[in-house]
C-alpha cells in the first residue's frame, strides 16, 4: 500500500512540474464534464418543472373539449366543431362506472380592475364541486364558494397568486371587491401560488374563479366550455374510452362519422414532452459524448510524449528496483489526476453558472426555475473522469511500463 502510494506521488510530483501542460491538456475534459452536466442539471430540472405544470391537470381528471390537446392539428377542422354542451354532464353522470365526479369549465379573457389596477385575467366558471377537484394548488386564504352560492348566482371570486399579488400587493384579499369587466365581485378565497408553467395553461396563478351559474348570466356572450371529470388514476384509461363512448352518443353520432370532440388528460401534453426531451438530450449527449472522447484522446497523447520525454527516468527507476507495477501505477494515476482535475473544475463551473442562472431569472423576470445540482451528479461525474483517466492513461502507463531498463538508460 505504501508502495502504491509512492508511485502516486512521484505522478503528483511530475504533474507540478508541467503545470501548464496540465492546464492545457484537462481544458477539453472541463469543457466536456461542463456541459455533459450542465445538460444533465437542466433535463432534470426541466423534468421537475414540468411535472409541476402538470400537477394542474391532474392525473386523475378527463377533459372534454372541441380542441385536441396537441401541437399538430388542423385549425381549421377543429373551429368548426359543435360547442361542448353542458347537458352532456347528465348523460355521463348517468351511464359512466369510472368517473366520480363531474364540473362545468366555462372560460373566457376580460379585463379586470382593482382601485386604480387593470389587466386581462383569465376568468373560470365552475361547479361548487371544482374545490374538492383541484390539484396543484389550494385554498389556502378564506374559502371556495357553496352550492347555495352557486344557486343564488352570487358575484363572488376566487382569486389566484398573482391576482392577489398584482391587484392587492400582498395584502389579504378576502371581502375586497373587483371588477370584472364592468360588474363588481367579493373575493371570497385565494388560490396557492403555483409559479411558471411549462405546458399551456399549466398554472391557476392567472385564474378567477366564479360560480358557473353567475358567469353563465353574465358573461354569456364569451369563451367556450370545458367539461372536468374526475376518476381513479388507476381507471384513467379505461374511464377516457368509456367518456368518449358516451359522448359519442350524446352527440348523436353514426358509426361511421369521426368524433367531433376531443378526450383530453395530462399524459396527452406528457408524452410530446417527452419525445421533445429525448431528441433534444440525445443531440446534446452526442455532442458532449465526442467532447469527452477528443478529451480522452488528448490525454492519452499527452501522456504518450511525458513517456517518451522520461525514458530515462523510467530505466532509472528500473535499474533502482522499480517493478513493472510501479511504473504502471505512476502513469496510470497522472492519467486520472489529470481527469479529476478537469473534471473537478468542469463540475465548479456548472455549479457558478447555475446559481448565476437561477438568480438571474428570479431578479430579472420574477420566474422561480431552479437548476438542480445535486450529490448524486458530482458522483456520476467523478465516476466518468475516473474511466476517462483509465482509459486514456492505460496505454501510455503500459508503454512506459514495458520499456527495458537498458533501453531506457540508452534513449537520447
Amino acid at each position: 500500500m505504501n508502495n502504491i502510494l509512492k508511485n502516486i506521488l512521484i505522478g503528483l510530483g511530475a504533474i507540478r512540474s508541467n503545470i501548464t501542460r496540465v492546464a492545457l491538456t484537462s481544458l477539453g475534459l472541463t469543457i466536456g464534464i461542463f456541459t455533459v452536466s450542465i445538460v444533465t442539471a437542466g433535463a432534470s430540472s426541466i423534468d421537475k418543472e414540468f411535472a409541476k405544470s402538470m400537477d394542474y391537470y391532474g392525473n386523475d381528471k378527463i377533459y372534454v373539449s372541441t380542441w385536441p390537446w396537441s401541437f399538430d392539428f388542423d385549425w381549421w377542422k377543429y373551429r368548426n366543431r359543435p360547442k361542448i354542451e353542458e347537458d352532456y354532464l347528465d348523460y355521463i353522470n348517468q351511464s359512466s362506472q369510472y368517473v366520480t365526479d363531474v364540473s362545468i369549465k366555462k372560460s373566457t379573457w376580460i379585463r379586470s380592475s382593482y382601485q386604480n389596477k387593470a389587466s386581462w385575467l383569465q376568468v373560470n366558471g365552475v361547479y361548487p364541486s371544482y374545490g374538492e377537484m383541484l390539484s396543484g394548488t389550494e385554498v389556502t386564504n378564506g374559502r371556495f364558494f357553496s352550492e347555495n352560492e352557486w344557486v343564488l348566482q352570487r358575484r363572488v371570486v376566487i382569486v389566484g397568486g398573482t391576482v392577489r399579488d398584482g391587484f392587492f400587493d400582498g395584502e389579504d384579499p378576502i371581502g375586497k371587491k373587483i371588477k370584472i369587466g364592468s360588474v363588481t365581485f367579493e373575493v371570497i378565497g385565494e388560490l396557492k401560488k403555483q409559479g411558471m408553467g411549462m405546458v399551456p395553461g399549466g398554472t391557476i396563478d392567472n385564474l378567477v374563479i366564479m360560480p358557473s351559474s353567475t358567469f353563465k348570466r353574465i358573461l354569456t356572450r364569451w369563451g367556450f366550455d370545458e367539461l372536468i371529470l374526475k376518476t381513479e388514476p388507476e381507471n384513467l384509461y379505461k374511464a377516457k374510452e368509456e367518456v368518449g363512448m358516451i359522448m359519442r352518443v350524446a352527440r348523436k353520432l353514426r358509426p361511421d362519422q369521426e368524433d367531433d370532440f376531443a378526450v383530453n388528460s395530462a399524459d396527452a401534453y406528457q408524452s410530446q414532452f417527452d419525445s421533445i426531451k429525448i431528441a433534444i438530450a440525445g443531440m446534446a449527449f452526442m455532442v458532449t459524448g465526442i467532447s469527452l472522447v477528443v478529451s480522452a484522446i488528448g490525454i492519452m497523447n499527452v501522456m504518450f510524449v511525458s513517456v517518451r520525454e522520461r525514458t530515462k527516468e523510467i530505466g532509472l527507476r528500473k535499474a533502482m528496483g522499480a517493478t513493472n507495477n510501479d511504473i504502471l501505477v505512476q502513469f496510470l494515476s497522472e492519467a486520472v489526476i489529470i481527469s479529476i482535475i478537469g473534471g473537478t473544475i468542469g463540475i465548479g463551473l456548472v455549479k457558478l453558472v447555475t446559481v448565476v442562472l437561477s438568480s438571474s431569472l428570479a431578479t430579472t423576470n420574477g420566474i422561480n426555475f431552479p437548476i438542480d445540482f445535486d450529490l448524486l451528479l458530482i458522483f456520476y461525474t467523478f465516476i466518468i473522469c475516473l474511466f476517462i483517466g483509465v482509459t486514456s492513461g492505460i496505454l501510455p502507463a503500459r508503454t512506459a511500463a514495458n520499456l527495458h531498463p537498458i533501453d531506457a538508460l540508452r534513449h537520447e
